[in-house]
């Protein structure tokens, strides 16, 4: 691969930008999502509670699913050295991990 291309395939997925990104976005749909629900539900601008809880909880998802593909992404592209980006595929994780975790926790107290 030349020195080009190998720049290219960089700048279309970088392992590293992309796990901070995720765990970024996500929180920050996540913060977003309850202060909109705080300061805005019960006001005269109901529109930002509606549109802007609509926008945090889709956000939240979009990264839930790019958080399970994530570590996909890293195996495929380096298929030999895949265990030098385990720390940025586990980042890249903690989202769908924090999501599955909090499932569990919630379906198991429905349960009892």
């Amino acid at each position: 691969m030349t020195k080009v291309e190998s720049n290219i395939n960089r700048l279309i997925y970088s392992q590293k930008l992309s796990a901070i990104v995720i765990c970024v976005l996500c929180l920050l749909g996540m913060f977003t999502a309850k202060y909109i629900e705080k300061w805005f539900r019960f006001s005269d601008y109901r529109w930002i509670y509606q549109y802007g809880s609509l926008l945090s909880k889709g956000l939240v998802l979009l990264m839930i699913g790019w958080s399970f593909l994530h570590p996909i992404i890293v195996i495929s592209e380096k298929r030999k050295q895949w265990k030098k980006y385990w720390i940025w595929i586990l980042i890249g994780l903690l989202p769908f991990l924090y999501f599955g975790i909090m499932m569990t926790i919630a379906m198991s107290r429905t349960v009892e």
